[in-house]
């Protein structure tokens, strides 16, 4: 015969409940593990057209404003993924996003090293931008929806550590590769990620609050008892209501109108700064401060090394101080360091300057990744964290054009003044419509 205590626990527990009382065990770490170098991957698939570009071109003679186009076809590419992956993910699953989208960006990224001419570049570009845009989300989605409150914010945050040691990969493939072999051999080197999508749809399981809310509870059961759940525990799980369809507007009647407005407006302005800047860095190096592809190639090298440490300072803070913490210093500082970085004049100090701001943009890109999955339920999370990427898409795909606008005018400062007018705006949206959620469970944020 049960006791009080334990017909109270079979009467409220559910898979929720006990995602927040599981101590870490080795499977955490192998999902997060599985999800950190599907950040990688995407990172480096990303950043090869950066480091691709200045020697394509010198092959192919191209403009500065032909070069805009180039960089932001991945990039309009990831818009639109973003898009077109957010409702499949919440209909047939996190595991079936992460590996299809794994697999495509690497599949086409070898398509690109066979390109002959500038548009053929482009559509693989786009192409391969498809699924870049809708892996990132769908992954700090997944795991958002493992972790307990505890760790969380430093999970979802560990990923984003993972994305510099993909922007360093690149950069010492581009100053290995480039300078012998030419451009070509790096998107070769893209397609290896396609490995990783053999190791998700064999050991990584599907997100048990997403199989809770579908109504397989023996699914996500099993994959309590793999998270290191007890046959006690699980006896006491009570089928919970499933969802049906949820139209893409309750993103935009309340509680959650004012939080998408938060989110999808943090990505959109901070992106036209941060990737901006990553994806021109090498060119504007090249063709402003006029270093050689070697030198280029050794600076960013050394910006991806400072990133690192962004990332790494994000992950030991974020559950410290806060998210919006993350924001504010992240954007705020970056802002002013981005205005002064367009008054350098002495090559001496371009160096320490873009280590500098590589350093704090990743900050507060770990604030986007981490809280944006947290301030929405299951039924509709991944919608609502990849429709607030796409966001960010968007504009990281027109800031190559503009910033190749400035370039052409020879107006340098509008790069710098476009991004510290940008984060201010993307703070002043998420100081005014933003909450902290940073030691919150996902049912007192209003996300359970």
């Amino acid at each position: 015969m049960h006791s009080p205590t334990a017909v109270k626990a079979i009467k409220h527990e559910t898979v929720s409940s006990i995602i927040e009382q599981l101590p870490l065990s080795k499977f955490h770490y192998f999902v997060v593990l599985a999800a950190g170098f599907g950040y990688m991957f995407d990172s480096f698939d990303t950043y090869l057209v950066a480091y691709a570009m200045p020697a394509v071109i010198k092959d192919w003679h191209i403009s500065a404003v032909m070069t805009g186009m180039l960089t932001s076809a991945g990039m309009w590419g990831t818009f639109f993924g973003a898009i077109v992956w957010g409702p499949p993910t919440d209909k047939w699953g996190r595991k079936f996003g992460f590996a299809a989208t794994v697999l495509g960006f690497s599949l086409v990224s070898a398509f690109t090293a066979f390109a002959r001419t500038p548009n053929e570049f482009m559509v693989c570009r786009f192409l391969t931008g498809l699924c870049l845009g809708g892996e990132l989300p769908i992954v700090s989605t997944m795991v958002a929806e493992y972790i307990s409150v505890k760790h969380r914010g430093r999970f979802v945050a560990v990923l984003t550590v993972m994305w510099p040691f993909g922007l360093l990969a690149a950069a010492i493939c581009a100053l290995s590769m480039i300078p012998r072999y030419g451009w070509r051999p790096l998107f070769i080197v893209g397609a290896l990620p396609a490995f990783l999508a053999f190791v998700i749809r064999k050991g990584v399981p599907e997100s048990p609050r997403w199989l809770a809310i579908k109504g397989r509870t023996e699914e996500a059961k099993a994959v309590l008892r793999k998270l290191g759940a007890s046959d006690e525990q699980l006896e006491t799980i009570m089928q919970e209501e499933v969802s049906g369809k949820v139209p893409f507007s309750t993103l935009l009647r309340e509680p959650y109108l004012k939080r998408f407005i938060a989110t999808a407006g943090a990505f959109f302005f901070a992106y036209v700064g941060y990737y901006g800047y990553s994806l021109w860095l090498p060119t504007i190096l090249v063709t402003v401060y006029n270093l050689s592809l070697v030198k280029t190639f050794t600076y960013t090298l050394c910006v991806a090394c400072a990133s690192i440490l962004g990332k790494l300072t994000s992950f030991y803070t974020i559950e410290k101080f806060g998210r919006l913490q993350v924001f504010y210093v992240g954007y705020g500082l970056g802002g002013v360091v981005a205005l002064l970085f367009g008054l350098i004049k002495d090559p001496a100090y371009l160096l320490p300057t873009a280590c500098i701001l590589g350093y704090l943009l990743e900050i507060g890109v770990s604030g986007n990744i981490v809280w944006t999955p947290e301030l929405y339920p299951s039924k509709i999370r991944g919608t609502a964290n990849n429709w607030s990427a796409a966001a960010g898409k968007l504009s990281a795909a027109a800031a190559p054009l503009l910033f190749g606008y400035f370039l052409a005018r020879h107006f340098y400062y509008g790069i710098w003044l476009t991004m510290a007018v940008c984060f201010a705006i993307t703070l002043v949206l998420v100081a005014t419509l933003g909450i902290e959620t940073k030691g919150k469970t996902l049912e007192e944020i209003g996300a359970a």
